[in-house]
Formats: C-alpha cells, sequence, structure tokens
C-alpha cells in the first residue's frame, strides 16, 4: 500500500480521536456491518484519501471493559480494496501502512499509531 503522505492523518494521527468517524470521513461502501465487527470504505473529508475501514471489538465477558480496535489502511485501486475484503481480523494485520486506534482493557484511552511508516 502506497503512503498517504497528503492526508493530514499521515502527520496528526491523533485526530482521529477527535469527534466522529463520521465527522472526519465519509462513507461510500460498507462490506461488513455486524454489532462487534464493521468494515468499509472511508473517504478523508479534508483531503480524500480513501481509507478500508475495520472496527472490532472483541466481548469481555468477566469485567466487561471490552477491547476496541480500528484499522484505517490508505487505498487506492480496486484491487487495494478486494485484497482487504478478503482477509479475516488477523489477516488485515499484515498490510501496512496502516493507521491503528487500538483500546485493550486495561488502557484509559486509546494508543493511535502508524504501523509500517518510515520516518
Amino acid at each position: 500500500m502506497k503512503e498517504p503522505t497528503g492526508c493530514v492523518l499521515w502527520k496528526e494521527p491523533g485526530r482521529v480521536l477527535s469527534g466522529t468517524t463520521e465527522d472526519g470521513f465519509e462513507t461510500l461502501a460498507t462490506f461488513v456491518d455486524e454489532s462487534h465487527w464493521h468494515r468499509s470504505l472511508l473517504k478523508c473529508r479534508e483531503c480524500g484519501q480513501l481509507y478500508f475501514f475495520e472496527f472490532y471489538e472483541e466481548i469481555d465477558w468477566v469485567g466487561g471493559n471490552d477491547p476496541q480496535y480500528c484499522t484505517y489502511i490508505p487505498v487506492d485501486t480496486d484491487e487495494d480494496i478486494a485484497s482487504l475484503k478478503k482477509t479475516d481480523r488477523w489477516g488485515i494485520l499484515a498490510f501496512a501502512p496502516r493507521l491503528q486506534k487500538d483500546w485493550p482493557r486495561d488502557a484509559e484511552e486509546p494508543k493511535v499509531y502508524w504501523v509500517g511508516k518510515k520516518e
């Protein structure tokens, strides 16, 4: 995947924490829409960069503090999107660069970071 250097999230990944997903992105397509798993194609409202987006929530049956994970993978082509749609929950983590917003059960706030970003 290509680095989205023209997108504000490349330099300011923490912006995914402000507001809702709808505030920063337009949803162009929905691929999966389940209560604990969601996949869609998003378009950045500022620059138009496309992202394959996944929300995944694990159920914490004991403590009730469900860990949540959001993955944003910049895409440019229909082939990129088709490849990502074929992946499972773990397979998507093989793609980079990708922006992660991880909120494990024991964290007080989510952690936001790029995977595969060359500094």
